[in-house]
């Protein structure tokens, strides 16, 4: 029963199913150092190769963070980079993926094992939860604070600059991207969405 409950406050409460404009920050680019600063699995094209950057906010335990993660494919082989910015609200296991991800060696390779082994029918991220510290815990905290005062209330959460890397105007948005909303996002050409779990997001 308590598994039960949980998974249903995890679909109608916590995941955002598509993408929508977050509500508005008090000042968006004051907080932008803050995110630059904060950890991050960075996946994608290398620094200094990459023509686009996108922070997304993550819980491993996320279903629609799982979706945001496989309609990045695309962009990111076309030049996107993606700093995954972790946070732990949905389970008592999301601090513990986070913790194995950030722990590890090589912690992009954790990142996909923990997305290529996602778990739908419980919505559970595939990489086995580690002990997590009370340093490491304290930062996830902040992290899903900071994702809250860029006004988006649940994973995934997009932060990025528009045009220009360094000067464009900072937005924000919530919920896995349609199609069309990515390619605007990144600035690259429209990279079709070809996952059967992504069919609702294509237009």
């Amino acid at each position: 029963m308590k598994f039960l409950l949980i998974r249903l406050l995890s679909v109608l409460l916590l995941a955002v199913p598509a993408a929508r404009a977050a509500a508005p920050a008090a000042d968006p680019a004051a907080l932008f150092a803050a995110l630059q600063a904060a950890p991050a699995v960075v996946e994608g094209a290398p620094e200094g190769k990459a023509t686009s950057v996108l922070y997304v906010f993550f819980d491993a335990n996320c279903w629609y963070c799982h979706l945001t993660w496989k309609a990045v494919q695309g962009y990111e082989r076309a030049g996107l980079q993606v700093r995954w910015v972790p946070v732990a609200y949905q389970k008592d296991s999301s601090y513990g993926r986070a913790a194995a991800i950030l722990s590890a060696r090589d912690a992009v390779a954790a990142f996909r094992r923990n997305e290529t082994g996602y778990r739908a029918a419980s919505y559970d991220g595939g990489i086995a939860p580690a002990k997590v510290s009370a340093e490491l815990r304290k930062t996830l905290d902040a992290n899903t604070a900071l994702m809250k005062r860029f006004g988006v209330p649940a994973t995934p959460g997009i932060v990025w600059r528009e045009g220009d890397k360094t000067r464009g105007k900072v937005r924000v948005s919530a919920g896995v991207p349609r199609e069309a909303e990515l390619a605007a996002m990144t600035g690259l050409p429209r990279q079709k969405y070809t996952d059967p779990d992504l069919a609702e997001f294509r237009k």
